[in-house]
């Protein structure tokens, strides 16, 4: 007689109750059922030691498989887990492998099961998708470009407001910057960027939304720190109102640091000691997939343009007409006056003549926008409109001296 495929367990069973009856040998009830004595002996065997449920199928699978990981390897991941909750197995196992790379490491996708055996592998939510680098070309090395922004506040336990305040190198991802503000005035910024110009020197420009401290909704968009960053010769970019994907990888930074404000610490002070921690972590321990995987502070380096002892003096061209602004913020402009800028009172601003006859006004090497002589303002575009055989059109935007 054959196992059948179906109703094989009453088979089994079948040949137990007969093989217990002790009416026949096993020899012959094994020759009746068309079975080995060792399959015989098995069935009967498991009978004796777990009754009939001993007759099901057990798993194929062996408990221990020549390529299973190591236990102390599963340790080591579990731990990195559990200390970085954060953090993806991509980026556990390249910490791992850079911190001992003779180990036999077992892939990214094993360590990911390894990880969600332990529980440890929660909802995957949507990525944030940096796009681009916004209307300026990619930057070309560390300070080439800075970046900054304000997190969204949030309260420490005794109910301080913090105003995160986030400074990075564009190039390398470093985080420059990591500071538990309360607020977004100039007077709380510029300490922390003097501080840092003074530690990693000067970037070459400065990248930033269009709010407070780094610009204004005046006609200039100055504020107080605006005019330092521009006397110590950093060039300013703006991006685009509700543009953030021109600030992309900063933006993309701030997920990173989201849970932080879901977990606030106990006061200010445990909160900036909070963000250094991480900061430091961020630079030198968290693998950046946008580096090979390695850390930015493997690709950051100081910048070559020291943080100046006193502020130089603007090198106006010989031909420019210079005006010094006003307290109210205006200047003297061919027997009128014009509002440029509170912000700018008792500094000197200059005003160059372009090809098409239009007033172009700088502060230092910042284009402030060009003087509209007609209606007596600044105007940050120009407004000679081309005509069809390329030359300008007179719109009497100038004005003498």
């Amino acid at each position: 007689m054959v196992w059948r495929e179906t109703g094989i367990m009453d088979e089994r069973l079948r040949f137990v109750v007969e093989c217990l009856s002790g009416e026949e040998t096993m020899t012959q009830l094994c020759a009746a059922f068309d079975i080995s004595r060792k399959t015989g002996y098995k069935w009967l065997g498991r009978y004796r030691e777990h009754g009939p449920e001993g007759l099901h199928d057990l798993p194929r699978a062996p408990l221990n498989h020549g390529r299973a990981t190591a236990f102390d390897l599963v340790e080591r991941i579990v731990a990195a887990k559990e200390a970085h909750p954060l953090w993806g197995p991509k980026k556990i196992m390249a910490r791992l492998r850079r911190s001992d790379p003779s180990c036999g490491w077992p892939a990214v996708s094993t360590a990911g099961e390894i990880l969600k055996r332990h529980g440890l592998v929660g909802r995957r939510r949507r990525r944030w998708k940096a796009a681009g680098n916004g209307p300026w070309p990619e930057p070309e090395g560390p300070n080439a470009v800075w970046t900054g922004d304000h997190k969204g506040w949030f309260r420490t336990r005794d109910g301080w407001r913090c105003e995160p305040l986030t400074v990075m190198d564009a190039s390398s991802r470093y985080l420059l910057g990591l500071e538990a503000t309360g607020s977004t005035a100039d007077e709380e910024a510029w300490p922390v960027f003097e501080r840092l110009f003074e530690e990693n020197g000067l970037p070459d420009r400065f990248r930033s939304d269009n709010g407070p401290p780094f610009a204004s909704a005046g006609i200039s968009g100055l504020t107080p720190l605006a005019v330092r960053f521009i006397k110590l010769g950093i060039a300013l970019e703006r991006i685009q109102p509700g543009k953030p994907q021109q600030n992309g990888r900063h933006e993309r930074f701030h997920l990173s640091m989201l849970p932080m404000a879901s977990a606030p610490e106990a006061d200010r002070a445990a909160q900036a000691q909070a963000f250094e921690v991480f900061r430091r972590s961020y630079n030198e321990e968290r693998p950046h997939e946008a580096l090979g995987m390695d850390t930015p502070a493997q690709h950051y380096r100081p910048s070559t343009r020291p943080m100046p002892k006193t502020i130089p003096e603007p090198d106006y061209p010989a031909e420019a007409a210079v005006r010094s602004v006003r307290q109210n913020g205006e200047i003297k402009w061919n027997g009128d006056f014009i509002y440029i800028s509170k912000t700018l009172a008792g500094e000197a601003v200059a005003a160059t003549e372009t090809e098409e006859g239009e007033w172009a006004l700088h502060f230092y090497a910042h284009r402030l926008g060009f003087i509209d002589g007609r209606h007596k303002k600044l105007v940050r575009r120009s407004a000679v409109q081309p005509r069809p055989d390329g030359t300008a059109a007179d719109n009497n935007l100038g004005g003498k001296l």
